[in-house]
């Protein structure tokens, strides 16, 4: 009977997860600045001015809304056939106002001259600004982006999944005890890391490894050939467009006895996987458990 109303609770919770009614407009919503914004209608033209929300809009199926992305909006591949309105720290500002976009979705480190200009020339326009700090803040911003575009049930459909999915990661997560020292590098001359308070710092945290940065600021800090000896790191994880290749780490001479390199434990990311605070976030999180339970 237990089992039977078990069930019936599950079939329940699944049935309520997807039966959320049309949005009514006008809302009002916070942005990640805390700021109040009337979304008087439903986003009609949609402007991205970064990959990771690009990636966020188009899982939402807004494929047919968005009507501008930046240079370095690469994904999905519908991203590339998009209209293009520059860059991230200089995007074409005549261009993104002649697109006629009624909501623009952008990032907190947006070049601030920029973005008081690009308001100014479009007052009736929603600018909503996100600013993530971690993995929950990307499932926030998920589902605040479904809000706002009437794409609330896709966006629930999202956020389970993806709370599915690290559920699973932290349930294989369970028999490993010891702490695994890692390094990741950004960039080797000089060499460059991330710092706990950055996305691969969080990820890493969620992993139970020991990040070999331990303070939070900078959080891209340079660190010295000594430094990286003594934490010794066990595994060395390295971005695939930071253009360090896995044989020079190996030949280093200074290297040689790092656990890393004595067990050829060195390994490469797609960098978007762990950066990009958007859906494939969770991605990176698997692949980093796979190169650092997984490898052999």
């Amino acid at each position: 009977m237990k089992r039977v109303l078990k069930s019936l609770m599950v079939i329940l919770i699944i049935i309520l997860s997807f039966s959320f009614t049309k949005i009514n407009y006008p809302l009002v919503i916070y942005d990640d600045l805390g700021r109040v914004i009337n979304i008087q209608r439903e986003p009609k033209r949609i402007v991205s001015l970064a990959p990771s929300s690009t990636e966020i809009l188009f899982a939402l199926n807004l494929n047919d809304k968005i009507v501008g992305v930046t240079d370095f909006c690469d994904y999905p591949k519908e991203a590339q056939n998009k209209e293009k309105v520059g860059g991230f720290s200089n995007p074409n500002i005549e261009k993104i106002v002649s697109l006629n976009p009624d909501l623009v979705i952008l990032y907190k480190s947006f070049p601030k001259e920029i973005f008081n200009q690009l308001t100014q020339l479009l007052p009736n326009t929603n600018f909503v600004v996100l600013d993530p700090k971690n993995f929950e803040d990307v499932l926030n911003n998920i589902l605040l982006l479904g809000k706002i575009t009437n794409k609330e049930k896709q966006a629930q459909y999202i956020y389970s999944n993806i709370v599915r999915r690290l559920k699973t990661v932290e349930r294989k997560l369970i028999p490993f005890r010891g702490k695994i020292n890692v390094l990741f590098l950004l960039w080797n001359d000089p060499f460059i890391s991330c710092s706990p308070s950055t996305f691969v710092g969080d990820l890493l945290k969620k992993l139970k490894v020991k990040n070999i940065v331990e303070k939070d600021t900078p959080e891209y800090p340079v660190l010295s050939v000594e430094y990286i000896i003594q934490k010794n790191p066990d595994i060395i994880i390295i971005g695939e467009m930071s253009g360090i290749s896995i044989e020079s780490i190996i030949k280093k001479p200074e290297f040689s006895s790092i656990s890393a390199v004595k067990n050829k434990k060195i390994f490469y990311i797609n960098d978007d996987l762990v950066f990009r605070p958007g859906p494939r976030l969770i991605e990176g999180l698997e692949t980093l458990y796979k190169i650092i339970y997984e490898s052999k």
